[in-house]
């Protein structure tokens, strides 16, 4: 049988630490699931914006450039304005 080192003991501690935070923070920030009339307003939102002419073939867009962030700003606008009025 091996003798258990300090390190591995320490190794052992640090990660049931840092599982038993990330369930934590999992458990306690669970999102709900979607509707599927919430997820049709986000892809109208998308669609609007015009975000989703970014997202053709195998690369992505370029999320820093000036104009993609302009649209997700107005994504982001248009989404707030969908919450408020699902809210009331």
């Amino acid at each position: 049988m091996k003798p258990i080192t300090i390190s591995s003991l320490a190794a052992a501690l640090l990660f049931s630490t840092l599982a038993v935070a990330a369930h934590a923070a999992n458990a306690s920030g669970a999102a709900l699931p979607l509707t599927r009339a919430e997820v049709r307003a986000d892809l109208e939102a998308w669609t609007r914006a015009g975000l989703a002419e970014y997202w053709h073939g195998d690369s992505g867009p370029d999320v820093n450039s000036a104009e993609y962030q302009r649209r997700f700003a107005v994504y982001e606008s248009l989404r707030a304005a969908q919450r408020e009025a699902a809210a009331r």
